[in-house]
C-alpha cells in the first residue's frame, strides 16, 4: 500500500525491471482487468504498475478526494514514491480522462500514451455527437443516477481476467452510489482543447460496437492533433483489452516498437 498526501491508501503492484508501463482503470474498475496485458509485457521485458484508485478495488474506502483531479494527483504522487519520472501509460475509459488530466498537469511524465474507448467529452450537444450515450448538458445529472441497462462486452471478456476480477469483484465490492460525484465530475469535464495540444504520440483504441460511444471520436482526435493516431476494433464492446487481448497485445507491442520504447 502507498499513503497519499491525503492520508489514503493506494493499492499498486510494480512487476518487473524494463522500462515501465503503467496501467490505469476506469470508474468502478479494478486492476485485475489488466491481468493480459500484465503477463503480455512482463514477458516482453517491461516493468508494469496496475493499481486501484481510491474507493475503488483494494484502495482505502474513504469519502475524500472523488475529484478526477485527485485521482490524477494520486497517480502523481504514487510515481514520485516510486521514483518513476517518466513511463508509457495506457488509460481506460475513465483511466483515459485521468491520462488527459495527466497531459494538462504533469505532460513530462508521459513518453507516450494509449487511451482506450474514452471520448474527450461525455456530453453529447448539437455539434459534438461523440458524448457518452444519451449524455448531454441538460440531462446527464438524472442520468448518471441510472446504471446503464447495456453489456459493456460483445462477448464476455477472456477467462482468465475473469477468474480474477470474478473474487476481488467479491470481496472488495464497489458502490457506484458512494461514487455519484466523481461520476457526475467525470461526465462533465471537457478535455477536447487539451487533445489537441498534445505533444507526444498518442494511440486511441475505439470499439465499432462499444455500448458507450460513437468510436468517431477517435477520429475527430486524430484529425484534431497529428500526433495521434486512431484505430477502431471490430467484434468488441467497452472492456477492448480484456475482450480481444490477443489483438489488442498486437497493436500495443507495435505502437511501442513503432516508437522506439524498448523494454531495456
Amino acid at each position: 500500500m502507498f499513503k497519499t498526501s491525503d492520508m489514503v491508501n493506494i493499492n499498486y503492484n510494480l512487476q518487473g525491471s524494463g522500462k515501465p508501463i503503467v496501467l490505469i482503470a476506469g470508474f468502478g474498475g479494478y486492476q485485475e482487468i489488466w491481468t493480459d496485458q500484465v503477463n503480455y509485457l512482463l514477458k516482453m521485458g517491461y516493468q508494469v504498475l496496475t493499481y486501484d484508485h481510491r474507493n475503488m478495488g483494494k484502495s482505502e474506502r474513504t469519502e475524500k478526494g472523488h475529484t478526477l483531479q485527485r485521482l490524477t494527483d494520486d497517480l502523481i504522487e504514487l510515481l514520485h514514491y516510486l521514483n518513476i519520472n517518466s513511463a508509457v501509460f495506457i488509460g481506460h475509459s475513465m483511466g483515459g480522462s485521468i491520462l488527459y488530466d495527466l497531459y494538462k498537469t504533469k505532460p513530462e511524465l508521459i513518453k507516450l500514451s494509449i487511451v482506450v474507448d474514452q471520448s474527450p467529452y461525455m456530453l453529447n450537444t448539437a455539434d459534438w455527437p461523440y458524448g457518452f450515450m444519451n449524455y448531454t448538458p441538460e440531462n446527464y445529472l438524472p442520468e448518471t443516477l441510472r446504471t446503464p441497462q447495456v453489456r459493456e462486452t460483445l462477448h464476455g471478456i477472456d477467462g482468465e481476467v475473469l477468474n480474477n476480477l470474478s473474487k476481488v469483484k467479491t470481496d472488495y465490492p464497489f458502490s457506484r452510489k458512494e461514487n455519484m460525484d466523481l461520476l457526475q465530475e467525470h461526465s462533465r469535464l471537457d478535455w477536447r482543447d487539451t487533445v489537441k495540444n498534445i505533444s507526444t504520440k498518442l494511440i486511441v483504441i475505439a470499439a465499432s460496437q462499444s455500448p458507450y460511444y460513437n468510436s468517431d471520436f477517435a477520429r475527430w482526435m486524430a484529425e484534431n492533433n497529428s500526433n495521434i493516431e486512431s484505430v477502431v476494433l471490430e467484434n468488441c464492446g467497452h472492456d477492448i483489452m480484456a475482450e480481444i487481448p490477443d489483438r489488442f497485445n498486437q497493436l500495443l507491442r507495435h505502437f511501442l516498437l513503432k516508437n522506439r520504447y524498448l523494454p531495456k
